[in-house]
């Protein structure tokens, strides 16, 4: 399943006022209500700065460029439409939580796998 997932992350950018790449990381058994306490625990902030965002509209926003005759953009947000179908076909409990401490924001997209695994995608948004 990461090999799979690292192929389709390959190449995608995470755009904001700049670009970043996805990274995936592992975090073990972990249960999904422990994710935004994870992340929290890594970013040294208590657990309320670690803001939930709904899926559904994350990946809408992303997958639905702002200027259509932007090939380059259309490209990544069609990778990313592929990206959030294979995330909902392999992995349960999509989350998506940003650590809203400044410009420079931490952003997570986490799932389950079978095992009870964690999953995230782990990228920044530039935002000020």
């Amino acid at each position: 399943m990461l090999e799979q997932l690292n192929n389709q992350i390959a190449g995608i950018l995470f755009y904001s006022e700049s670009e970043y790449p996805l990274t995936i990381l592992e975090w073990g058994v972990l249960p999904a209500a422990g994710v935004q306490q994870k992340i929290a625990a890594l970013h040294d902030v208590e657990s309320q700065v670690v803001r939930s965002v709904d899926a559904v509209t994350f990946f809408d926003q992303i997958c639905n460029p702002a200027d259509p005759n932007d090939m380059p953009m259309v490209a990544n947000a069609q990778r990313f439409h592929e990206l959030y179908l294979f995330l909902k076909e392999n992995l349960s409990d999509i989350q998506v939580s940003r650590v809203e401490t400044g410009t420079s924001i931490p952003v997570y997209i986490t799932g389950h796998q079978p095992d009870g695994t964690c999953i995230a995608l782990a990228t920044t948004s530039i935002e000020s």
